[in-house]
């Protein structure tokens, strides 16, 4: 498995994902489901861990929140500066930051691509306030197996990839949140968030 940060990202591949479909209703549902944990903040220091090119970032940012990113990838990096992000480069194993220097932390489907998840989620929480949200999703369900079909298929980014499995991060959690029941190759519509089929996408708050 590569280092997050040599993976061949390209930022503008990945800015196209949210532009059109699926990709743009998908980002609206998981964007939903990552705010129903988050918020409310108490503060306004919030850091992005993973952030690319700051498509969560930048929607924090306009609720009014000090947002900070961190992200491995010079490409992903610097598209993120371009849209008026602050993102600075690290690895989640090992934030560039003090303890207690957030009210809120979040990471949104790069999980998949740490080296070591654990020491990752402790470094969440020794940069989280007392008492501050951690709030960590990631790909899971139907959505994930369609993903590793890409991986063994040679997709430059997936094919590095390692998938979480639930318990992993549900010993840590004060609450987890489900969603997109489309599953790939159906088109996704935010209606199917009130059926019974497989997630598709998991947030887990975790508090400190």
């Amino acid at each position: 498995m590569k280092r997050f940060e040599d993976i061949e990202w390209d930022p503008e591949e990945y800015e196209k994902w949210y532009e059109k479909e699926p990709g743009k209703t998908i980002d609206l549902i998981e964007t939903e489901c990552a705010l129903s944990l988050i918020l409310p903040i108490k503060g306004k220091k919030v850091l992005d861990v993973g952030c690319g090119t700051g498509n969560f970032t930048r929607k924090l940012q306009v609720l009014g929140y000090e947002v900070v990113g961190v992200e491995p990838s010079e490409p992903m990096r610097r598209k993120a500066v371009q849209k008026g992000v602050r993102c600075t480069s690290g690895l989640a194993e090992d934030l560039p930051f003090e303890k207690n220097s957030f009210d809120a932390v979040i990471s949104i489907a790069a999980v998949e691509f740490f080296k070591d998840r654990l020491k990752a989620v402790r470094e969440m929480l020794r940069v989280v306030k007392r008492r501050g949200k951690v709030v960590v999703c990631f790909i899971t369900g139907p959505w994930a197996e369609f993903y590793k079909r890409k991986a063994r298929e040679g997709h430059k980014v997936f094919s590095h990839a390692n998938f979480p499995k639930l318990d992993e991060f549900s010993k840590f959690a004060s609450a987890m949140k489900f969603c997109l029941r489309t599953p790939p190759g159906e088109k996704v519509s935010i209606f199917d968030e009130n059926t019974k089929k497989p997630a598709g996408f998991v947030c887990v708050l975790i508090e400190k």
